[in-house]
């Protein structure tokens, strides 16, 4: 049944003698397409000269702008951590280490057993002192003892110091070809908000004829550590651990692979 009101509503359409879709034979679209369009062309908004390549080029340089900007922002804003690290040290004489340790502890601390457990200070001296970059790096010695001491030279003058100490069983005499650790892995000494992150190094005694120690980080990239006086040390910045073998070279010229262990 055909309602009153859609027969009114129909009524209403414009178009509701043409035939949908609408052929080249109905009058009514040849009328259309014969009608003089100058008109409304003549008031048509005008056109603003359109340069695709041009706008193409301004926008893509727009967006490499931006990219770089924020690239440049984060990466000038903040001070790459261990900037100035190098895997190379430079090697330190006794009386300048014995300067430089002037901000490192002088004892190592040791807890005594029984009922009532006693702190003792056990004295420490610089055995070792290297410098990469704006960082000294300190190993020191004691009667059982030793520790190890990290000093960043800071833009104010000043400088932070990160330490750690042990006061354990002697430490073993390394063969004349070999190398005992006394320590080694990561330290969070400069994890802190005064500092760059974290440290890897290890330290420990170098035998007679070691002339060089190299030790390799998780990235492969080879660490010169210093060898002083019968000790051995390095430290790279992260916290991946060092290879299980160092390569050392001998006092005659050969090398070996030898385990940091």
């Amino acid at each position: 049944m055909r309602s009153p009101m859609m027969d009114e509503l129909a009524g209403l359409d414009p178009a509701r003698h043409v035939r949908a879709p609408g052929g080249p034979h109905d009058p009514e679209l040849r009328a259309v397409l014969a009608a003089d369009r100058t008109a409304r062309a003549r008031y048509a908004p005008p056109r603003r000269p359109v340069r695709p390549v041009v706008v193409a080029g301004a926008a893509a340089f727009g967006v490499a702008a931006v990219a770089v900007g924020v690239t440049l922002s984060s990466t000038l804003g903040a001070t790459p951590a261990y900037a100035t690290w190098t895997p190379v040290p430079v090697t330190v004489d006794a009386a300048e280490a014995a300067e430089q340790a002037g901000s490192c502890p002088v004892a190592a601390h040791a807890i005594t057993d029984g009922d009532d457990p006693q702190v003792t200070e056990v004295p420490l001296t610089p055995v070792l002192a290297e410098t990469r970059g704006d960082y000294t790096y300190v190993v020191l010695a004691g009667d059982d003892a030793y520790g190890d001491c990290f000093v960043t030279a800071v833009p104010d003058g000043g400088e932070d110091v990160f330490t750690s100490d042990a006061a354990e069983a002697p430490l073993a005499e390394p063969d004349a070809r070999g190398l005992v650790v006394a320590q080694g892995g990561t330290a969070s000494w400069s994890g802190g908000e005064a500092g760059e992150g974290a440290v890897t190094s290890v330290f420990g005694r170098a035998g007679a004829e070691v002339e060089s120690v190299t030790v390799a980080s998780a990235d492969g990239e080879l660490v010169e550590a210093t060898v002083s006086d019968g000790w051995f040390a390095a430290w790279a910045p992260g916290q991946d651990a060092f290879a299980a073998t160092a390569q050392v070279t001998y006092t005659d010229g050969s090398t070996a692979d030898v385990p940091l262990g």
